[in-house]
């Protein structure tokens, strides 16, 4: 993520989001989510890797070695209601499946050692897999490197260039990548098109854990993220209130998952603030699919023409000025997702004492009509 700390020294605005304002933030805190459990799944399914859902259809994959087909869950007994085969492509490492409007994507891009030089990401169209009389598919391919990585040595479990999740946004795909050397995520982008690509990295965020399955609502544009630490406890991101494309660069808040060594690989909205998870089957957990609850986040109009949104940043690092629209609460909230400053404020010229902030990259959120922006305070 760039950051250009020259114009303040100390407490720099990083991203004022002017065409976004964000309600419903009074949840928004890191509260713990507790999943309910929906069924455990056929043994055949015990390397799930991905989720996807049509229609109330739920879809998976699996990863590497398996074979190279798709297969709908019955969401009350566990066992496989179907099973479609991708006819012209072998899993080398599926490890992610999403769809946009018209197409399904099957992110054959697995990297565990950082080695692999062919990347895919296969295609077919969505009516296929709506089609209940469908047994086999034929499927595009979009194969990419990443701009960046000049490096192949294999190095097992310490690459940053391992990736289990993507989603389909207007004509591109972004990927989220899992980076076993960092624990953070970075964002890449390429089109969504059949070709050969080089995928740009276009942003960073500090997950503190692996990134394993994303899923996009395209209803209100909210991102949700899964994955989990190396001691495999279960984490969500949901994001919101970007500018674009820049996922990283709004509204984003960490939760944990109430789920003991929760191998997490795939993640699929379900509804309007609810969301269907997989874990995998490991040594400590059986492989199963659970629904969890999230925040429902409304996005609304933004400023009129014309507006702009006083932001006044003081050297000293001691405080934020800002206008509020309306009376109602201001939150900061650090990279973990907790919110470490809380403050009632009210309509006109408010103040925001900061000394207590350490230094890091921050959300400033609220409920009373002022964009959402990213601050990072140096120390």
């Amino acid at each position: 993520m760039g950051r250009d700390a020259s114009k303040h020294p100390t407490l720099v605005v990083m991203r004022l989001l002017s065409s976004l304002l964000i309600l419903g933030l009074s949840t928004a805190g890191a509260q713990t989510l507790s999943p309910t459990l929906l069924t455990s799944l056929n043994t055949s399914l015990n390397e799930t890797s991905g989720l996807l859902v049509i229609d109330g259809h739920v879809w998976t994959q699996l990863d590497s070695g398996n074979p190279n087909q798709l297969y709908e869950i019955d969401i009350t007994t566990g066992d496989v209601l179907r099973t479609v085969t991708v006819s012209n492509a072998n899993n080398i490492d599926w490890e992610e499946i999403t769809t946009d409007e018209n197409w399904v994507y099957i992110g054959d891009f697995g990297n565990n050692s950082g080695s692999r030089t062919n990347l895919r990401i296969y295609r077919f169209p969505l009516s296929e897999l709506s089609d209940p009389s469908t047994t086999d598919v034929e499927v595009d391919t979009i194969a990419f490197s990443y701009a960046d990585q000049i490096d192949f040595t294999p190095l097992n479990g310490e690459t940053n260039w391992d990736c289990e999740a993507m989603i389909a946004v207007d004509d591109s795909l972004f990927l989220f990548t899992k980076n076993w050397q960092n624990s953070e995520c970075y964002l890449y982008s390429l089109p969504a098109e059949p070709g050969v690509y080089s995928a740009q990295r276009r942003d960073t965020l500090d997950t503190q854990g692996l990134v394993t399955g994303a899923s996009f609502d395209a209803n209100n544009g909210g991102i949700v993220l899964c994955g989990y630490t190396p001691i495999l406890s279960p984490f969500v991101w949901q994001l919101w209130g970007y500018p674009g494309h820049g996922f990283f660069n709004g509204s984003a808040v960490r939760h944990q998952v109430q789920l003991a060594f929760g191998q997490v690989e795939g993640i699929a909205w379900s509804g309007p603030g609810t969301a269907y998870f997989s874990n995998e089957q490991n040594a400590l957990s059986m492989a199963r699919l659970w629904e969890i609850e999230l925040d429902v986040i409304t996005e609304v109009e933004s400023f009129p023409p014309g507006e702009s949104l006083a932001v006044v940043v003081d050297p000293g690092n001691e405080w934020i000025r800002f206008t509020a629209r309306r009376a109602g609460f201001l939150r900061i909230i650090d990279a973990r997702g907790q919110v470490v400053l809380q403050q009632r404020v009210h309509e006109g010229t408010n103040t925001l004492n900061t000394a207590s902030l350490v230094a890091g990259l921050y959300v400033v959120s609220s409920d009373t009509g002022v964009p959402s922006m990213r601050v990072a305070v140096m120390r």
